[in-house]
């Protein structure tokens, strides 16, 4: 089934999220196990766009193929939660990257905007995000966020070189931690007349019980074991790539932050519109860094 990227995303409960978006998700998995129709959006908008050095339309040929000029920016769009693979439902960090690398291999671009505004998504996406910043990147990518949180926020500071809010009114910018969410449905499913059994040999005394523990309300194994380490790398990162951060209350456990506050703790680079970061990407083309 095409939707089961997102399914199993969900039933794993690993996210990098900031407030709890995911819960809503839980009401279409019990619509799709029980056979029920979901519509999906069959033509979703495309995630990469091609403008002028200048930010205008590009010009089309006879053909009317748009002809992409030296110097042209590429614009990707990373909006609403993110996983790692997409299906018809979200898309997905391969396709995310997928256009990010497409960019960045044309010759006739100059730069990419990173357009991101989304509360986060899957622990499993980061990964696909640091390889294509360690070993494909080789323009510059201007964040262009309104909100980067959790994920998105995690995504830019490791694929942008600058990053700009998109306004000071409605962009924010943090929410730098890790929550784990699953439905235990066993009793539900002892009311329907199901009985679950799960047998472990001795030589898997350890497989589960994280889980089975947090069944039982005692979830210091799943933070000991799946969240904390999550958290410390998160962290890290964040330190190693915005070496300028002020480590104020909340910066790197959880808290949010609109833009001229971001700025001031050294989460961003700067605020501007769409013009500002248009020319950004246009001067740190010429840079010798690239």
């Amino acid at each position: 089934m095409k939707g089961s990227t997102l399914l199993s995303t969900i039933l794993k409960g690993e996210w990098l999220i900031d407030c709890h978006n995911v819960h809503s998700y839980y009401s279409l998995v019990d619509k799709i196990i029980a056979g029920e129709k979901i519509n999906f959006n069959p033509e979703p908008k495309s995630i990469l766009n091609i403008v002028s050095a200048n930010g205008t339309p590009l010009r089309r040929n006879d053909e009317g193929q748009a002809v992409v000029t030296p110097g042209s920016i590429a614009i990707v769009s990373m909006r609403g939660e993110v996983i790692k693979n997409g299906d018809y439902c979200v898309y997905g960090a391969d396709e995310i990257v997928a256009a990010l690398t497409i960019a960045n291999n044309n010759p006739q671009i100059a730069a990419t905007i990173f357009d991101i505004d989304g509360p986060g998504g899957a622990v499993s996406a980061i990964g696909l995000f640091q390889e294509f910043a360690r070993d494909v990147k080789s323009k510059p990518v201007i964040g262009y966020c309104d909100s980067a949180l959790s994920l998105h926020y995690w995504t830019a500071v490791e694929v942008c070189d600058h990053i700009m809010a998109a306004n000071n009114v409605s962009a924010r910018f943090g929410s730098v931690g890790v929550v784990l969410t699953f439905a235990d449905n066993l009793e539900a499913m002892k009311t329907a007349g199901y009985k679950v059994h799960e047998i472990y040999p001795e030589e898997s005394a350890h497989k589960n019980q994280a889980f089975a523990l947090a069944r039982k309300g005692d979830y210091s194994a799943i933070k000991e074991e799946f969240l904390s380490p999550l958290a410390k790398n998160f962290q890290a990162r964040v330190k190693a790539n915005r070496p300028n951060l002020k480590e104020e209350e909340g910066v790197l456990t959880g808290k949010t932050f609109f833009a001229d506050k971001a700025l001031e703790l050294g989460m961003i680079d700067s605020i501007g519109g769409m013009k500002k970061a248009i020319a950004m990407a246009t001067i740190m083309s010429t840079t010798n860094n690239y």
